[in-house]
């Protein structure tokens, strides 16, 4: 039965990421075009590639979270706790971020020649691990989408802007991915806590979204009452 209910999102999920197949394409489209023109800085080039893949994870991310409030509070009063609801959709979301993030790999394993290919697609699928989380809890705060994706292009186009050596760029939610792809190129510099951090913003960025949530299933329970 609990499995049942983490999969009911995911399936739900799954159906909206469907229904935008068109706005998907374009959220992956958008990075790569990045990626394309810094090409000719090099190496430089991944990086900005692989962090700027997290517009299209998190886009998703935050599209889905915004337009199921209004199922959220029919499974809520349904019985459903705000936790298993995240869970479904980030198990959805992540297989999806797995996917773009094995295009974006191997477009620029093919394109840059990066020497170490397999510390660049572990450095691209950590930023699709640490996009779901960070696009579920935007999703959760924003009142709107346009809010929301605001949200994301200040983040994110934030981080493309500085080197990961900035104090800056270490306390933002991609800084472990943009290390980890940089040593991919250039082993000098070192990874770090680059991991451990992404891991551990990915958590703090989902227990965010589920208080979120869980502050928000009284007023659905309220609702319902009036």
């Amino acid at each position: 039965m609990r499995l049942r209910r983490i999969l009911v999102p995911a399936e739900m999920t799954g159906r909206d990421l469907a229904r935008r197949g068109f706005a998907l394409g374009l959220l992956t489209a958008l990075p790569l075009a990045f990626y394309g023109a810094s090409a000719d800085r090099g190496h430089s080039a991944l990086t900005t590639g692989g962090v700027a893949m997290a517009f299209s994870i998190a886009g998703a991310s935050i599209f889905v979270a915004l337009t199921a409030r209004p199922v959220d509070q029919r499974l809520v009063l349904a019985g459903y706790r705000p936790y298993e609801l995240l869970l479904g959709r980030l198990l959805l979301l992540e297989l999806f971020g797995i996917a773009v993030a094995a295009i974006f790999s191997i477009v620029m394993v093919f394109g840059s020649t990066p020497p170490h290919p397999w510390l660049l697609a572990a450095g691209v699928g950590l930023v699709a691990f640490t996009s779901v989380p960070f696009g579920l809890a935007v999703g959760a705060l924003a009142p709107h989408e346009l809010e929301g994706v605001l949200v994301l292009i200040g983040v994110v186009g934030i981080q493309l802007t500085l080197e990961s050596t900035q104090t800056l760029a270490k306390i933002l939610p991609f800084w472990g991915a943009q290390r980890l792809i940089q040593h991919s190129t250039e082993t000098t510099v070192p990874i770090g806590a680059a991991v451990p951090v992404s891991v551990a913003y990915a958590a703090a960025l989902f227990i965010a979204a589920a208080y979120m949530m869980h502050r928000r299933a009284p007023s659905y329970a309220a609702s319902r009452e009036a």
